[in-house]
């Protein structure tokens, strides 16, 4: 089994590169270090900055929801979990982050079956020849310097997205 901070590094590219496709910009990303408003101890951190919303606010909803699923993916696709909606459980606050932004779907049910519609959409986007390899780059780029800045961000996920 891979080592956490590995784990981690996967974790947080996930969501990093997931976020950068999506539109957002990757303001920083690291491995460690302290929750900004409660001190807790946290394995690691992606600092994602989104444009207006504009008129579609499902949209938006959607991509977040999507970035935020991606750090789970990602390290359940690096250490060969099926990517289902069961094995998400044990990243609890990511899943609960997903489950709250889908606060206004009334039925347990309901938000079950969107969240895992999106991470079927997430594993495609995932593993895709363009995807995959920008979050192994960035994990090993997040290996090597443990905190990565905006502009060191975006010129790896750039090179492998944008080509």
């Amino acid at each position: 089994m891979d080592d956490e901070e590995t784990l981690t590094a996967y974790h947080e590219a996930g969501h990093a590169v997931i976020g950068f496709a999506l539109g957002g910009v990757v303001e920083s990303v690291q491995l460690g270090g302290e929750h900004e408003d409660s001190g807790v101890r946290q394995y690691g951190d992606c600092r994602i900055a989104w444009s207006s919303i504009g008129k579609n606010l499902g949209d938006h909803l959607q991509r977040e929801i999507l970035t935020t699923l991606a750090g789970p993916a990602a390290e359940m696709v690096y250490s060969g979990i099926p990517l289902e909606f069961q094995n998400i459980k044990p990243w609890k606050q990511d899943l609960d982050s997903a489950w709250l932004m889908c606060s206004r779907i009334p039925s347990v049910d309901q938000k079950v079956a969107i969240l895992t519609q999106l991470l079927e959409q997430l594993q495609i986007i995932i593993r895709s020849d363009r995807c995959w390899p920008a979050v192994a780059a960035l994990a090993d780029a997040l290996l090597a310097h443990e905190f990565l800045e905006e502009e060191a961000v975006e010129e790896i996920i750039r090179f492998w997205i944008h080509g």
